[in-house]
């Protein structure tokens, strides 16, 4: 039987490398999962990057969301936002080409890539993990890749202590008003993040969960041999 540390870790995790290319399917996702780490990146000179893959039309007006989204990325200090426009819940039917995923990762050249955690109820979120993992592969690009959690708790390898930018975090979250209108989205993600400190001790408040992988090919590996059922076809 699998120990406990085995399981969840029992230390905070340093953020890893930069530059990083986050991917998010929908404007907020970036924000609400990883927002602070993306924080935590900004303080320490890490270029961010983040691709918004669709509109998110369809819980809301997408100029406000876009909007919204931008001042998110200014509070947490992300550089540049890409906007590929694909249709709300169109992720796992969407003609993403290699050509489209060079445009941004070659001037950009990453050494970490953030996806959605697999385990996500959201397909769109399930769906942008499959293809972007599969577009890397494909493209023989070099990264290693970390899913990050959203919605809900993913299986986890890392975790990272966001405590010091707690607040950072929670002000960019406040940004997604029209969000916040329908589902209180900021006691339900800090909820996530406070019970991601359980095992890191009484100093650590709020921490994001990760599963990291050294590359996309081990991690599709993985996927495939432990989630099958939530991977897309």
């Amino acid at each position: 039987m699998l120990e406990e540390h085995q399981l969840i870790p029992y230390e905070p995790s340093d953020i890893p490398p930069g530059p990083w290319l986050v991917f998010a399917p929908h404007p907020d996702d970036e924000t609400f999962g990883m927002g602070g780490s993306i924080a935590l990146a900004s303080r320490q000179g890490v270029q961010v990057q983040v691709v918004v893959m669709t509109r998110g039309e369809l819980a809301g007006d997408p100029e406000e969301r876009l909007h919204e989204c931008l001042d998110a990325g200014r509070v947490l200090g992300i550089d540049q936002h890409h906007f590929w426009s694909i249709a709300d819940q169109g992720l796992s039917k969407a003609e993403i080409a290699w050509s489209d995923l060079k445009a941004v990762i070659d001037p950009l050249q990453p050494n970490t890539v953030f996806l959605p955690g697999i385990q996500e109820f959201h397909p769109d979120h399930r769906a942008a993990t499959r293809i972007v993992l599969n577009l890397l592969q494909n493209g023989s690009y070099q990264v290693s890749v970390w899913l990050y959690e959203i919605s809900r708790q993913n299986e986890a390898n890392l975790l990272v202590d966001i405590t010091p930018v707690l607040e950072v975090k929670t002000q960019a979250i406040q940004c997604y008003a029209g969000q916040l209108a329908q589902v209180d989205y900021q006691d339900m993600i800090l909820g996530i993040n406070r019970s991601r400190s359980y095992t890191l001790g009484q100093n650590i408040t709020h921490a994001e969960g990760f599963w990291a992988s050294i590359s996309a090919l081990d991690l599709l590996k993985e996927l495939e041999h432990r989630f099958r059922g939530y991977l897309p076809g």
